[in-house]
């Protein structure tokens, strides 16, 4: 959005300055009165433990990061929470339902060529369904905390921040994984 030069609204060219009544420069449209607010969209992700402590990460089958591994998951929809989101992707991206654990990671990033996002990251366990590649999903694999991918071959900066917190023993909220029903 920062380079945008014509109001998505009415055509007309944008400026940047600072509307009246804020403290911060943004894009706004001069003829229609349109402000642009460069917020971030929101996504949802999982980690999925099993019994055995192993977490599921997917290899991304489309850029950005292309072959890349990451955590399923993707956008939060109009309408829907991050939960919400959240299993709607699993049962999308891997055919599974699942349990969501107690708590959430929280972390801003970046999307491809630089959409800020806001990640949620849920834990969560499989209660029905084996997991299989979905179109954007090439791969499936089960991880030990001790046997995750090298950071180079982590699609997302948000990832490799939420493996580490993880890794650090998560002493902040998400660090609880699903109770046993």
């Amino acid at each position: 959005m920062r380079d945008w030069r014509h109001c998505p609204r009415c055509a007309a060219d944008l400026e940047r300055r600072v509307p009246a009544g804020d403290d911060e420069a943004r894009l706004l449209c001069p003829a229609c009165g349109l402000v642009l607010y460069e917020n971030p969209a929101p996504t949802a992700g999982a980690i999925v433990e099993d019994r055995e402590g192993r977490i599921l990460l997917v290899r991304r089958a489309i850029e950005p990061f292309k072959g890349k591994w990451d955590v399923p998951g993707g956008f939060v929809k109009p309408g829907e929470d991050g939960e919400d989101a959240m299993r709607r992707e699993l049962a999308e991206e891997l055919g599974v339902e699942v349990l969501v654990g107690v708590g959430a990671w929280v972390i801003a990033d970046t999307y491809g060529e630089g959409v800020p996002t806001l990640n949620i990251f849920y834990p969560a366990r499989i209660v029905s369904g084996e997991p299989a590649p979905a179109d954007d999903v090439d791969e499936i694999a089960w991880f030990g905390g001790d046997a995750l991918p090298p950071g180079s071959e982590i699609a997302f900066s948000c990832v490799r921040e939420l493996l580490a917190r993880r890794r650090r023993g998560g002493s902040e909220a998400g660090s609880g994984i699903v109770n046993e029903a």
